[in-house]
């Protein structure tokens, strides 16, 4: 019985179709797996364009309803959820539109159906979002890496580069729903986007401070420590943007200064004296020194060693800072 009243309603549409001029087949873009339009027309031009901009009216309509139930469901939680009709070109995107013509001699007119096939359209941009999520994914991962070896810098530069990718992924988010993807789909997509949107806000709140540093100094003036040493470097690194801690387990880069004076002559009321340091540095994820070097500066003051002493102190710490300027590459 199901059959019979099936093959009732085909021929009826193929009847109607021949009795509008146009071949039975097109009947099959008439369901609601299509937008589609039929003009006729005698010009086949003229029917194209008016089927055309015909078939865009009806996806506007369309578009207008989902930015509204967009508009409404704005939660504050994300700023790719929403985009108002104007934020996606008001135009359908005719590459998803085919069309197909007829002439009918009977009447002297030109047939045209123009179309979008619904489930092709969710394909298309399915496949947009799914490459712009593993975009997103490997972005997400490559700053991790950076992070577990110390490079937060390139990790940040990675995260804000990702970052526009997240209005990339908004339009076909958009048009998944204009052409009715399944709702749990379009409901996990939605799910996805917020939580990678989410984990790139925080992982770069994570990194505001940028690289951090601690440093360890051991400084000696004729047999007293000398603290000012560690203090002076940290003021001219400071100046660069750089942010100490002081527990080394929280630091990306851990810095070791060893430096003492040395007595060195007299000469015409003059005191003279050198400051010999060591510099190393090693990261703290990987426990690797990647640097190590060795600097000498003289100093001299006309009242004592001491005093000659805390002048090489001046001039070795624009020596230190510089080499640690040099060598930590972010």
């Amino acid at each position: 019985m199901k059959k019979l009243i099936f093959l009732l309603l085909l021929a009826a549409s193929a009847l109607a179709a021949m009795s509008q001029g146009y071949p039975s087949e097109w009947g099959r873009y008439t369901g609601d797996a299509y937008y589609h339009d039929i003009e006729s027309d005698a010009s086949k031009q003229a029917a194209l364009d008016r089927a055309r901009v015909n078939l865009a009216r009806q996806v506007q309509v369309r578009v207008s309803e989902v930015s509204q139930m967009q508009k409404q469901a704005v939660n504050g939680r994300s700023s790719i959820l929403y985009h108002s009709q104007q934020d996606f070109a008001t135009d359908v995107d005719m590459d998803l539109v085919e069309s197909r013509t007829h002439y009918n001699p009977a009447d002297g007119r030109h047939y045209a159906l123009v179309f979008i096939d619904k489930a092709a359209a969710c394909t298309y941009y399915d496949n947009q979002m799914q490459m712009t999520i593993r975009n997103l994914d490997n972005a997400i991962a490559i700053a991790s890496d950076y992070v577990s070896k110390g490079f937060k810098q390139r990790a940040k530069a990675e995260l804000q580069k990702a970052l526009p990718l997240l209005d990339d992924v908004a339009k076909p988010l958009f048009w998944l729903n204009v052409f009715g993807l399944d709702e749990a789909r379009l409901i996990g997509y939605h799910e996805i986007v917020l939580d990678r949107e989410q984990e790139l806000k925080r992982s770069l709140a994570d990194l505001e401070y940028g690289t951090t540093y601690c440093v360890s100094c051991r400084a000696d003036l004729f047999g007293k420590p000398y603290n000012k040493l560690a203090g002076d470097v940290k003021g001219a690194l400071s100046a660069q943007g750089c942010n100490f801690v002081d527990n080394p387990s929280q630091a990306d880069y851990i810095i070791v200064i060893t430096a003492s004076a040395r007595k060195y002559n007299t000469f015409q009321g003059a005191y003279f004296t050198y400051i010999d340091a060591t510099v190393s540095i090693s990261k703290s994820a990987t426990d690797q020194q990647i640097f190590a070097d060795e600097a000498s500066v003289k100093g001299s003051h006309t009242i004592s060693y001491d005093e000659a002493a805390r002048d090489g102190y001046k001039k070795i710490t624009k020596e230190i800072t510089k080499l640690i300027k040099d060598n930590i590459k972010l």
